[in-house]
């Protein structure tokens, strides 16, 4: 804003008009916490809300959504005040929307706000279409900078932002975080949104606390705001869970967007209330959080009651690395290892899978560190889940003394590489890592997605038991075969252009991938995806999985530890599985028959790889249900695959013990 140009003092008359406006990486969704967060706490202060009226959008960050931005806001009423939640993976969306605001109307005052943009001030304010900033928590501060430019037409002295004096950028004191989350109306309670924005929601997000005790060195939740963990009043949660319960559609998701689920005593009675409600209301739905680290006794008691009543698939335990140097550097050294695997047992014990996140790329991590973290969530029995190192900001690992330090090298490429726009800053090299490193890294990881935790997992287990070459090392063999050797064409060529993607993401072969994913598919590890979609469309998926094998089987050492005969059963057994797979990605109800040896079977049943079975004349019969799983969307069923939230078919599931 220039001195001619602020948001005049309202002075009665009609309301000015605020546009909210959050631009989603979630597709079918209207009902957006972050808006209607804002929204209420606005309106609970009756000056702003006889001077404002409100307008919340909710944009789904689709690949063409910038073109079709000029003429959306082209299309919107006249705003006096817009709002913009911003993201690293919407920055480019929220910045071409502030663009075209202000070219209509040159008076209107933007706002920005979010983890991304909080104290970037000189970044932020390089763009002329920004107004002003909000640090921090948005909900008060927020308000108050409604009410300034409705009683003074400025938001100078407003603590916790900064804004545009003339031709200056002015930043005010901080605002105080808000310590009594009581004093922040319900964004589901008090009306802003109806029950018809819920009914058309796939996904409700909403918080039953704020705040997180670690301090992670790569996160902006902990690493940046290390605090107390302040919850929202526990009837006014429930009330919500209610709410959403009766309001939203059948099989929608509810994420918990707490940094740590479990972390309090009363998480196990909000487990309690939701199964509860859903049973009231004959309803399902899929629960996601993020899981509490330290606190084994609460998240695994929490996790039980959801598990068994199908409110969620799967536990995350976010390990990021089992390397003892990496865990200093990040802060992490107060979130035990021993904890994650004390947990691992205990929910194998209950039958309960759960996936183990790892980040490739920390600094002070070797590729060989790395994959001994691999194989040590594989050892535990978890399911590895890589993700490679992007960086937040706000974080420690963006500071300059700590780029120095670490060497980082770093590029910006698409956080999802269909999607251009949608950019982050990843670390692809430090002073441990070389760039070289990084992209066998990124190999390995795709070779796991396909053999480990989709084709042969049982096959790498056996191998592994017989001749104590490691899980990790089984399938980073397969790097080869995937990109040279396997005998579809389409595959050798998805897996080709996965890796020069990372190098180059224009190198995308859309009209590839496209052959394989429809474009509402979801946006994560497309090559990993359309490789299985492949193999399940042309029914050569046994095929592969057996070639895979033999592939591993000729290139051991010595082969009298894997006596061929018992090799041979395992490689059908395993091949069966493959087809059941296919069956549930193709929507296929049936079941299949198979067995293993009774000797194989208890190894492979030891591993924690099948379910335990009686055996008759030294056979173990086992029928593959692909049932409780085919009409699953298959993006959705190959991503639950990759994260470990299903193991196909059912047979293969340890079995569960009622809570």
């Amino acid at each position: 804003m220039t001195a001619d140009d602020v948001f005049e003092p309202v002075s009665g008359g009609s309301p000015a008009l605020c546009h909210l406006i959050e631009v989603t990486a979630m597709p079918e969704v209207r009902y957006s916490l972050i808006l209607g967060s804002l929204q209420a706490s606005a309106q609970a202060d009756p000056q702003v809300a006889s001077a404002y009226r409100f307008a919340k959008h909710v944009l789904f960050q689709d690949p063409g959504l910038m073109g079709r931005l000029p003429q959306w806001v082209a299309g919107l009423e006249e705003p006096a005040v817009v709002a913009l939640s911003t993201y690293f993976w919407n920055r480019a969306a929220v910045m071409s929307i502030a663009r075209e605001v202000k070219r209509h109307w040159p008076r209107c005052v933007v706002v920005l706000g979010g983890n991304d943009v909080s104290y970037q001030t000189k970044t932020v304010f390089a763009e002329p279409a920004v107004d002003v900033l909000v640090h921090g928590e948005g909900e008060i501060t927020f308000r108050e900078v409604l009410r300034a430019l409705a009683v003074h037409g400025s938001p100078a002295g407003v603590a916790g932002i900064s804004h545009r004096e003339g031709e200056k950028v002015v930043t005010t004191v901080p605002a105080p975080r808000i310590m009594d989350l009581s004093e922040l109306p319900s964004p589901l309670l008090s009306g802003v949104y109806d029950k018809a924005d819920l009914a058309a929601s796939r996904t409700i997000i909403m918080e039953t606390n704020r705040g997180c005790p670690y301090s992670c060195a790569f996160c902006y939740w902990g690493g940046a705001t290390k605090s107390k963990v302040r919850p929202f009043p526990l009837e006014q949660v429930k009330a919500e869970i209610s709410y959403v319960v009766e309001n939203a559609p059948q099989n929608a998701t509810l994420f918990i967007a707490d940094a740590n689920f479990g972390i309090l005593p009363r998480d196990v009675e909000i487990a309690e209330w939701l199964v509860a409600e859903l049973r009231r209301h004959d309803k399902q739905m899929f629960l996601y959080t993020n899981w509490a680290k330290n606190t084994s006794k609460r998240v695994i008691e929490a996790a039980r009651i959801l598990y068994s009543h199908k409110l969620i698939a799967a536990v995350t335990l976010s390990a990021q690395s089992f390397t003892p140097e990496v865990l200093e550097i990040a802060h992490r050294s107060n979130i035990r290892t021993s904890t994650y695997r004390t947990m691992q047992r205990e929910f194998q014990s209950y039958g309960i899978p759960t996936y183990t996140e790892l980040i490739w790329g920390l600094p002070g991590e070797t590729l060989e560190t790395h994959l001994d973290s691999v194989e040590e969530a594989i050892t535990a029995g978890g399911h590895p889940v890589v993700y490679p190192l992007l960086l937040l900001n706000n974080t420690e690992y963006t500071t300059e003394t700590f780029r120095d330090e670490h060497e980082l090298v770093t590029r910006v490429l698409p956080y999802q590489v269909s999607n251009p726009e949608m950019q982050a800053e990843f670390v692809v090299g430090h002073a441990r890592m070389t760039q070289e490193d990084w992209q066998r890294g990124l190999d390995i990881r795709l070779a796991g997605a396909v053999f480990y935790n989709c084709l042969n997992r049982c096959v790498l287990h056996y191998l592994n038991l017989r001749t104590g070459v490691r899980v990790v090392d089984l399938y980073a063999r397969l790097v080869d075969y995937l990109e040279n050797l396997c005998s579809d064409e389409t595959v050798r060529r998805l897996a080709a252009n996965q890796r020069v993607t990372w190098e180059d993401p224009a190198a995308l072969d859309h009209s590839l991938v496209g052959e394989l994913l429809d474009s509402g598919a979801i946006p994560e590890h497309l090559h990993y995806q359309a490789i299985v979609h492949r193999l399940t469309a042309l029914d050569s998926i046994a095929t592969i999985t057996r070639e895979a094998a033999e592939y591993l089987y000729a290139g051991l050492d010595s082969h009298d530890a894997v006596p061929r005969q018992e090799f041979e059963a395992v490689l059908a057994f395993q091949a069966v599985a493959a087809e059941s797979l296919a069956d549930c990605v193709r929507g296929d109800n049936r079941t299949r028959e198979t067995s293993l040896p009774e000797d194989v079977h208890t190894l492979l049943a030891e591993a924690g790889q099948v379910t335990e079975a009686a055996a008759i004349d030294g056979e173990v019969h086992i029928t593959l249900d692909s049932g409780n799983l085919a009409g699953t969307p298959a993006d959705t069923m190959l991503l639950a695959i990759y994260h470990g939230s299903v193991r196909v078919p059912r047979a293969l599931q340890p079995a569960v013990v009622p809570v």
